[in-house]
């Protein structure tokens, strides 16, 4: 059985042995960007820049894709979770972006069919998991 995504985020041993192997590099000097305000956030929440060893250093870079993608396509995006047989996956930052009228949050309360994931292999399985349905991935991504 496959452990999902999520699970590895909030699993101790799984993260405690990541942590070993970033506390432990000691290759060249590498920057690494993060691109995602979200990211950004919860980097410092977590406090993950202190965890970093001296050859490692994050950036900040030119922001998420979700905060550039035009109104019409959440339109679009909404119009297609509403449709009969439709299930609209995507990531959880696209949920509350504004379409014109209305987000995807709100039209699951409403009764769209949504369903947050958190990878493209996710999106995937869901559609593995309902052949009969056609699934819609809205890859915002970089």
């Amino acid at each position: 059985m496959t452990q999902k995504s999520s699970d590895l985020f909030r699993d101790r041993e799984s993260a405690a042995k990541l942590l070993d192997v970033i506390k432990g590099y000691d290759g060249p000097h590498i920057s690494i960007m993060e691109v995602c305000g979200t990211h950004t956030v919860a980097i410092a929440r977590m406090g993950l820049r202190d965890l970093l060893p001296s050859g490692v250093t994050l950036l900040s870079g030119p922001g998420c894709p979700v905060c550039v993608t035009p109104i019409d396509s959440f339109d679009e995006a909404i119009w297609l979770a509403r449709e009969k047989g439709v299930i609209l996956a995507t990531y959880g930052d696209a949920l509350r972006v504004p379409g014109t009228r209305t987000n995807l949050l709100n039209a699951k309360a409403e009764g769209a069919d949504v369903s947050p994931v958190y990878s493209a292999t996710d999106a995937l399985a869901l559609a593995r998991k309902n052949p009969s349905r056609e699934v819609v991935f809205l890859g915002l991504g970089f």
